[in-house]
């Protein structure tokens, strides 16, 4: 009974070894074909540096946020809209701050009214007040005089005399002060008071514009003639100037950021021709124009399918121009990229994609 039991386990370990075998062995190959699908079938160059690429506009993607946070009060353009420079893109609420603005505007009003007003000094009336004033002192003072001259000639009393005297003095002083005046009104205003109060116009002016440029900056406008692409706010909620709320570019024309492995760089000439292939549609190459590499290596982002493909490592990234203008291709589509390699690069030079496609034109070159 044991050894039946000890057959029984054998019999069954062997079929589950069995299935296990047909079963690696049974999609091995459809796990090949399935990597393969990804890959064009015939290659564009006999020797070529794979790479994925970015599809971006030729103005690169324009990222719109708010200058603060505040709720949307209206969008006034449509994903895929056409817009000029300067067209406003959507509006943030501004009552409060329109309201603040009178409240300025009343402050730099009154300011700049005490400021010709008292630029205007002297009055006419103010001069003929004080030209009044100065006439009746100085009428009292000449009485006075006349009464403390003929005072010392009569000889009366010491108590008199001191009397007429203390008039004579107080009609002085009168007459002295009435000049004073007279001369300060005639002058017009202190010329320190004069530039306070400029200083005052200057600074309500300042708050004014100020509270303008911050009213101003409530209608996001596009800083370029392009294409919305995506938009990423809705009217009513409250904007976060830390998020994208609206993606612009002109897509007149298309590049493609490509990124390749810091291993290949010595592999790489900016002047080697370069193709591109939409993925999963290997029949329409796009021809690629170099227009610059950027001096700074980044983290990996993209992956080309390839079976030994480095993940963990810096790329440079290389900008191409898109020479096929095709409608059917999207901003942030991946695409793979054929980069010719040719081990002596100055011939690159002078080598167009045609030689680089003909295997005879190669053989004759090495």
């Amino acid at each position: 009974m044991n050894r039946k039991y000890v057959y029984f386990i054998w019999a069954f370990a062997f079929l589950s070894l069995f299935l296990i075998l047909f079963f690696f062995i049974g999609n091995k190959p459809q796990q090949l074909q399935a990597t393969e699908d990804v890959q064009v079938e015939n290659p564009p160059f006999l020797t070529y540096i794979t790479a994925s690429g970015i599809v971006e506009p030729a103005s690169g993607n324009i990222i719109i946020s708010p200058p603060f946070n505040r709720i949307i009060e209206k969008i006034n353009v449509s994903v895929n809209d056409q817009v000029k420079k300067g067209t406003i893109l959507f509006q943030l609420y501004n009552q409060d701050l329109r309201t603040n603005l009178k409240i300025k505007q009343k402050k730099y009003e009154e300011s700049l009214s005490n400021f010709h007003k008292l630029k205007a000094f002297p009055r006419e009336e103010d001069l003929i007040i004080a030209q009044e004033t100065l006439n009746k002192a100085q009428a009292i003072f000449d009485e006075s005089t006349t009464e403390y001259c003929m005072d010392s000639c009569r000889a009366r009393t010491k108590e008199e005399h001191c009397i007429r005297l203390y008039k004579y003095r107080q009609a002085e002083a009168d007459f002295q002060i009435a000049q004073a005046q007279f001369k300060k009104v005639k002058s017009g205003t202190w010329q320190p008071e004069l530039k306070i109060a400029q200083d005052a116009v200057e600074q309500a002016k300042a708050d004014v514009e100020a509270m303008e440029a911050e009213i101003e900056q409530t209608n996001i406008k596009s800083p370029i003639d392009g294409t919305v692409l995506q938009i990423k706010i809705r009217e009513g909620e409250t904007s976060d100037q830390s998020k994208t709320a609206i993606i612009l570019g002109n897509v007149s024309e298309l590049n493609l950021r490509v990124g390749i492995d810091q291993f290949n760089e010595l592999r790489f000439h900016p002047n080697c021709p370069a193709v591109a292939f939409k993925q999963g549609d290997i029949t329409m190459e796009f021809p690629l124009k170099f227009i610059h590499i950027e001096p700074f290596m980044v983290s990996k982002k993209y992956l080309t399918n390839e079976l030994q493909e480095k993940v963990d490592t810096q790329i440079f990234e290389i900008l191409y121009r898109i020479e096929k203008n095709d409608s059917h291709l999207f901003i942030g589509e991946q695409m793979d990229v054929y980069i010719y390699e040719n081990k002596d690069n100055s011939k690159c030079a002078c080598l167009t994609s045609q030689a680089a496609f003909d295997p005879e034109t190669n053989n004759s070159e090495n």
